[in-house]
């Protein structure tokens, strides 16, 4: 899903780096922002005001986020654009830049997106093959490994990969 999720001519709409790199209120300039009422249990202490937030990429409306864990909007906001953030560096491929190496970030981190886009543009170039995707990030195999393996999704989409072009299933790190 995520080595193929946007299109030759969607991508050439935006500059994907541009978009990972982008401040919170840039970003949002570039979405349809919709706030509405969130769901969740009733009951004395229920939040009934327009708190939620889902966020739509204009141009690129299959890119979208929801968030409602928060009772401000606005942080509800800066969590959906998070979310926008790493959807797009899931779901989006380029060419991995030559002399560049990959920088561990945890989550919380501004630049992880785009480390983390540039990562599996490694994975994408290298064929699934993690020795030579490591080689190119400046990683050890196990390394590359550790990080892919930190979410899920990436996790998951990286092995259904590696099985799809032949690679054996490759245990997950710990």
């Amino acid at each position: 899903m995520f080595f193929s999720g946007v299109d030759i001519k969607d991508s050439s709409l935006y500059d994907r780096d541009a978009l990972l790199l982008m401040s919170d209120s840039d970003l949002a300039d570039l979405c349809t922002v919709e706030a509405f009422v969130g769901t969740g249990p009733g009951g004395q202490h229920r939040n009934r005001n327009y708190t939620a937030v889902r966020v739509r990429l204009k141009k690129m409306d299959f890119i979208v986020a929801e968030e409602s864990s928060f009772r401000s909007q606005k942080q509800n906001l800066g969590s959906a654009l998070n979310k926008i953030r790493l959807k797009i560096a899931l779901g989006w491929r380029k060419d991995y830049p030559e002399n560049t190496f990959y920088t561990h970030l945890n989550e919380s981190n501004p630049l992880y997106a785009i480390e983390l886009a540039r990562l599996l543009d490694a994975v994408l170039q290298s064929n699934f093959d993690h020795k030579k995707a490591a080689e190119l990030t400046g990683l050890s195999a196990s390394k590359l490994l550790k990080e892919l393996s930190r979410n899920y999704e990436v996790w998951a989409e990286f092995q259904a990969a590696r099985a799809e072009t032949g690679l054996s299933e490759l245990k997950k790190p710990r």
